[in-house]
């Protein structure tokens, strides 16, 4: 508890990202990877080998961006400066350990960002309607524009729409049907696939597309998916990913995360 408050009181943030718990949630990811390490090696390999892969096949290796690089689990810091001379970390929390490289080293830059746009819009929103305008809203905005010998997106996808559906849920008080979230997370994954497609640079792209819970018998107790068009990307792998094993978030279920790899075409 000491390390973690210490490690929560100086870990730079912005009050966007403080009002909506995302040094909390940055901590606590931590932690979990601590905890689950042994069960997450699989998934965190075929990360890493997916990622050396696509370095093989960049023409010449200056930069790269790593989008949604939170604490660097699926692609240590070792082999981002391995392999690159020029390292962007984008995230809207960048934890402690990475300040430090960064005044360290002048290789590697950090870049606070929310790459949705949305989160400083939240309060406005009254009800549903409110979020579908913002999300057309957003679908006619440049999100995001970098540009690197190699881009990665990591894992960011179905996180994009949690907070604005959260937002909604609480003004209308009553929670989203399955089908008006799948709706929702699709929308803001596509706008996400929209702006990094239109960045230059070649790009691999990590993405749970199934989330999965199991019962103490491993039966399958629910299972909720997107359906976002991954048109102009050719698929490379998928795997499922243990993401909290029985017991790390409920007695009474497991999670397993069905995740994809895409590289654009």
């Amino acid at each position: 508890m000491i390390r973690e408050a210490i490690i929560y009181f100086f870990t730079p943030t912005t009050p966007l990202a403080k009002k909506y718990g995302f040094l909390y949630q940055s901590v606590s990811l931590e932690h979990r990877y601590e905890r689950c390490k042994k069960q997450w090696l699989p998934h965190l390999k075929n990360c890493q080998d997916l990622f050396l892969a696509a370095v093989k096949k960049v023409p010449q290796k200056k930069s790269v961006v790593i989008l949604g690089s939170a604490h660097l689990h699926e692609i240590p810091m070792h082999l981002l400066l391995d392999n690159f001379e020029s390292i962007t970390l984008v995230d809207l929390i960048h934890p402690l350990k990475h300040h430090w490289t960064a005044k360290r080293n002048p290789r590697v830059k950090l870049v606070t960002q929310d790459l949705s746009q949305s989160l400083d819009k939240l309060d406005s929103l009254q009800n549903l309607e409110d979020l579908h305008t913002l999300i057309k809203n957003l679908g006619t905005q440049k999100l995001f524009d970098f540009k690197a010998d190699l881009l990665v997106s990591s894992n960011l996808l179905s996180q994009l729409a949690l907070l604005p559906m959260e937002a909604v849920e609480k003004k209308i008080k009553r929670q989203l049907t399955i089908e008006e979230k799948d709706v929702i997370c699709t929308a803001f994954a596509e706008l996400h696939l929209k702006n990094f497609s239109a960045c230059q640079g070649q790009k691999l792209i990590y993405a749970d597309r199934e989330v999965i819970y199991r019962d103490p018998k491993g039966d399958v107790i629910y299972t909720g998916r997107y359906p976002v068009s991954f048109t102009g990307f050719k698929k490379l792998k998928d795997w499922l990913w243990l993401l909290a094993p029985l017991k790390e978030a409920s007695k009474n279920y497991s999670i397993e995360m069905k995740v994809e790899a895409y590289e654009q075409l």
